[in-house]
């Protein structure tokens, strides 16, 4: 897992849990269940993260990838519906990129 997509993606639950007052925050861990599940976040949080996480890699790593595309939306599984598959279809879209 590449630590550098790993620490955007943690940044952006440390800016997902601050709008999170009303639920526990997500713990940043690569297990962490991102959306999909009781504890993840709802549909506006999702959005939020999203941008938060794409802005992210540009600023740290200097490209630009989308996440919120048909192919991601359609994909088995969700790349949200964990840390570790967010990294790792980060890391995808990176290396095409």
């Amino acid at each position: 897992m590449d630590e550098r997509v790993l620490h955007c993606v943690y940044d952006a639950i440390d800016e997902a849990n601050q709008d999170r007052s009303d639920a526990p925050p997500l713990e940043k861990s690569p297990n962490t269940q991102i959306h999909g599940s009781g504890d993840g976040l709802d549909s506006l949080g999702l959005i939020n993260f999203v941008v938060a996480v794409e802005e992210g890699i540009e600023l740290d790593l200097g490209k630009t990838i989308l996440l919120s595309d048909d192919r991601a939306m359609s994909r088995e599984p969700s790349p949200f519906e964990s840390v570790r598959e967010l990294v790792g279809y980060i890391e995808e879209l990176l290396d095409e990129v």
